[in-house]
């Protein structure tokens, strides 16, 4: 999720540079200032009306070819070349060192970048040397290159320099060339409105789409957040619910006990019930002519006070079960002594 974001926040950076950049043409245009007159000698736009000194006109070497302009910038130098079709290069070797990073990793990265690849060209550039092939890049990518950068990986010494760069650089390197970008104003006005209507609506979508995104992150962490607390409460339910089970279970052992005028449990009613079947079995053995099942009912129920085994109370079941036990002991005993007699 965060990386789509990133890229979103950039695009929006680009456009927005951009939608400066027209801006000041138009604000120009109205006011009718000569190319460089809001320019001082750090590259910094004077506000109108506080100029402080004669701006320095940055140096310029010009070629049948190519223009080329040393544009000072915050105490550092930045060499620009437009070439004929237009387009506008920054000495990207020169740009590297003046932020203290190296050269060739910076390359390599623009090198690897879809979009930046494609305005990453190498140009002949008059040096103090003389001629010399140097990388330049297209100062519209200029933005999208600057937001890669992060102000953790610059010297600590550079870094308000950085934040300089990322937010003004473009826009001075294109004052530079501004008389040879404005030739025609007036074949170009009604195209440029339509630009900036164009580009005001990137920039709108741009941050909408950027605030969508913010929210949908906290709505996800949230969402996160609740999930964790859902399955914390199900583990404390589920845990209560077993101790409330194992509770009933004590407490109707715990009622068995003090409560001796309760009628017998389900499994101390079955079990009279299998000592009555077992003693008819026996009874039935020795005389078949006879419901011994109904006798021995019978008899309990007369000597225990009851209507039904199920109702016998629990303080009279052991002599229940003791009862029948001697019954059986009885029976037993009688009949082993039959078989001796005969």
């Amino acid at each position: 999720m965060r990386p789509r974001v990133d890229i979103i926040l950039r695009l929006v950076y680009v456009a927005a540079c951009r939608h400066n950049v027209i801006k000041a043409v138009n604000e120009w245009r109205n006011d009718g200032d000569s190319p460089m007159d809001r320019l001082n000698i750090v590259g910094q736009p004077f506000e109108r009306g506080h100029h402080h000194g004669d701006p320095m006109e940055p140096e310029a070497r010009m070629s049948d070819a190519m223009q080329q302009r040393i544009v000072p910038f915050h105490g550092d130098e930045l060499i620009a070349v437009q070439r004929p079709d237009g387009n506008i290069f920054v000495h990207f070797g020169r740009l590297c060192d003046n932020l203290g990073l190296a050269r060739s990793p910076q390359v390599r990265r623009a090198q690897r970048h879809e979009v930046l690849n494609k305005g990453l060209v190498t140009l002949t550039v008059e040096t103090e040397g003389g001629a010399q092939s140097a990388q330049c890049l297209r100062i519209d990518l200029l933005p999208l290159w600057m937001a890669g950068l992060h102000a953790s990986r610059v010297k600590a010494e550079l870094r308000n320099k950085l934040v300089h760069y990322q937010e003004e650089a473009a826009v001075i390197l294109w004052q530079a060339f501004k008389p040879q970008i404005l030739v025609d104003q007036r074949a170009v006005e009604p195209v440029d409105d339509q630009v900036i209507k164009q580009l005001q609506q990137i920039v709108e979508l741009g941050y909408a789409i950027a605030r969508m995104g913010e929210q949908q992150i906290e709505l996800q962490r949230q969402q996160r957040a609740l999930s964790g607390r859902v399955d914390t409460a199900a583990r404390v339910i589920r845990d209560v619910q077993l101790r409330l089970d194992t509770m009933d279970i004590r407490l109707g052992d715990v009622e068995d006990l003090v409560r001796p005028e309760e009628a017998i449990t389900d499994a101390q009613a079955t079990e009279v019930s299998h000592q009555v079947k077992a003693l008819a079995e026996l009874l039935t053995g020795k005389d078949s002519s006879r419901n011994h099942y109904q006798g021995i009912f019978a008899e309990l129920y007369r000597r225990f006070g009851v209507s039904s085994y199920k109702l016998i109370p629990q303080a009279k079941y052991p002599a229940v079960l003791s009862f029948l036990d001697d019954w059986r002991s009885s029976t037993v005993n009688s009949r082993s002594s039959g078989d001796n007699g005969s």
